[in-house]
């Protein structure tokens, strides 16, 4: 009895998590100029560069990705291919919470990169729509978990990769932190 107590206590807690996760901001994002609604909003409409950098955009979009797609690949994508979601697997609610948790980290990471894309000329022709792309199956990914789908979690992964790529041809090498915190 305990135990489920302590399962629904720590489930309503990473649904309110969630939720509040998912409100919209119109703060700028780490000082790149972008607010956060208009990250959201040039999803839709095609962005214009910049013709000159401002203030280490390239550093800060390495950064954020890098955070990102490590908190995606640790918490997230080797806890997916160990089988650690299946029912019946040894610490799959624990694996849940991180994830969900993780899934925040990722979606925050991806739209500050994203912001500080967009202030480098030489990224925002080439990544930034490799990041839609990236946001967009995080989102697929994250709605398709909650119906007990993790078949997206593989999209997200060839989305990263493509970044990745795409971010090195521009002098932009991710490393990715594994290490991440959450917090």
């Amino acid at each position: 009895m305990a135990k489920r107590l302590l399962g629904l206590v720590v489930s309503l807690a990473l649904v309110a998590v969630l939720a509040a996760g998912c409100k919209s901001s119109s703060t700028t994002a780490a000082g790149g100029g972008v607010s956060a609604t208009s990250a959201a909003s040039a999803s839709a409409a095609p962005t214009s560069c910049p013709s000159e950098a401002s203030g280490f955009a390239k550093t800060k979009f390495v950064a954020h990705t890098a955070l990102g797609f490590g908190a995606f690949h640790r918490y997230i994508y080797k806890p997916y291919r160990a089988g650690t979601f299946r029912h019946g697997a040894h610490g799959r609610l624990a694996a849940f919470i991180k994830a969900g948790l993780a899934a925040l980290f990722v979606k925050r990471e991806i739209r500050l990169a994203f912001a500080a894309a967009q202030n480098s000329p030489a990224l925002c022709k080439v990544v930034v729509s490799p990041m839609r792309t990236v946001s967009e199956t995080v989102q697929a990914a994250v709605s398709n978990l909650k119906h007990g789908d993790a078949s997206g979690i593989g999209a997200v992964e060839s989305a990263i990769s493509q970044v990745e790529s795409q971010a090195s041809s521009q002098g932009a090498k991710i490393v990715e932190n594994a290490s991440a915190p959450l917090s």
